[in-house]
């Protein structure tokens, strides 16, 4: 017999839950949503989570060819940048990635506390490996995104691990340095591993790795998001050597070996990394004043975090789902609605400030007059 009851439509932010199977896979709505989106190719993109850069790649000679040398370790070119040993070092198939492989390599409660807001597969992720997962929250203050202490106590009791992005998604925002001592304190004595996605973290010039805070903090990073290489598939995590071993293990389980060619692409590009941090500067510099300025002229306040490429604001009053749909497909405009990272941010926006300066400009101006449309009705 058929059921009557009503059909209920899933949240589009992360769920937490159980581990997941079959037809329990949570989706990333955010994903399914935003693809489509791309695939209109709207001309005024503020969406993007990353750095659009050109780089010139032509100079890499023959990097679909197995350059893999005797006697050399591919390790070498991550460890010498971080100032740590190999044995410090695994590479992998990006950040996502690097998540895995560290929840794999310290779960034995098969219990995950994962920080929201959140990226869906970051905070997913562990479900997908067989381990249940509860959310700890950061909350909006003044500036900061801050920690909810009380939570966190009590949740962080009967982990393995915490999965944390300290560059917060959606809005930028990074811990307070009283919150990354607590935090560092608090899990250690908890005895929990701290595993943190770090792959806005290289817009902070002075960003400290996590990995720095002791043997229960794993850092995972990749090229994607601040330096624009999505493309090479090239991350890498660094942990206790210990951990590394395990994670090795499982990544040759999964993976087998790295792409020789995302390893050539990535080694000549290291060098020059800053090339790509420098436009991100530059692209504040000059976007982020004509963003500010649009806001204020709106009415609505916000401080823009400090570094990074995108950051998030209220619009009171307005669903932005629903103004990104509506008033935004019909004049060409995207952005990334809060809704995609946690319940109860429905009235968030997205931005990021990651494109050249003239595309940007024309976007502001679209985006300030869909926003002042919306707030002025009834």
């Amino acid at each position: 017999m058929l059921s009557l009851e009503p059909y209920s439509m899933p949240p589009f932010y992360p769920e937490v839950g159980k581990a997941a199977r079959g037809a329990t896979i949570p989706p990333v709505a955010y994903l399914k949503w935003y693809i489509e989106c791309l695939d209109e190719q709207r001309p005024h993109n503020l969406s993007f989570s990353g750095l659009q850069f050109e780089w010139d790649l032509s100079d890499v000679e023959e990097a679909w060819l197995d350059h893999r040398r005797f006697g050399g370790d591919e390790r070498d070119v991550v460890a010498q940048q971080f100032g740590v040993s190999v044995e410090n070092v695994h590479l992998c198939l990006g950040a996502t990635q690097g998540i895995s492989l560290a929840l794999l390599a310290v779960c034995d409660r098969r219990r995950i506390a994962v920080e929201m807001p959140s990226y869906g597969p970051v905070s997913q992720s562990a479900r997908l490996l067989g381990m249940e997962t509860v959310a700890v929250h950061r909350r909006p203050a003044d500036t900061h995104w801050l920690i909810d202490r009380d939570e966190w106590s009590k949740q962080l009791t009967d982990v393995d691990a915490v999965v944390v992005t300290p560059q917060l998604n959606p809005t930028g925002w990074d811990y307070t340095d009283d919150d990354r001592e607590w935090l560092v304190n608090t899990c250690r004595e908890k005895g929990v591993h701290i595993i943190s996605d770090e792959v806005y973290a290289a817009a902070d010039s002075k960003w400290k790795g996590m990995y720095l805070e002791g043997e229960h903090c794993i850092t995972v990073s990749s090229l994607t998001k601040v330096h624009g290489l999505g493309a090479i598939r090239y991350g890498w995590v660094i942990a206790a050597p210990h951990l590394i071993e395990r994670i090795g293990d499982a990544f040759h389980n999964l993976a087998g070996q790295m792409s020789s060619s995302s390893i050539q692409f990535a080694e000549a590009v290291f060098p020059r990394l800053h090339e790509a941090e420098d436009k991100i500067r530059e692209y504040r510099e000059i976007n982020l004043p004509l963003l500010i300025a649009a806001l204020e002229r709106l009415g609505i306040d916000w401080a823009p975090p400090p570094n990074g490429v995108f950051g998030a604001f209220r619009i009171p009053g307005v669903d932005t789902k629903a103004l990104i749909d509506g008033p935004g497909k019909d004049n060409g405009l995207l952005a990334v609605p809060g809704c995609m990272f946690d319940e109860g941010l429905d009235e968030w926006l997205r931005v990021a400030w990651s494109i050249d300066p003239q595309s940007f400009a024309a976007a502001v101006e679209v985006l300030e007059r869909i926003i002042g449309n919306a707030m002025s009705e009834p």
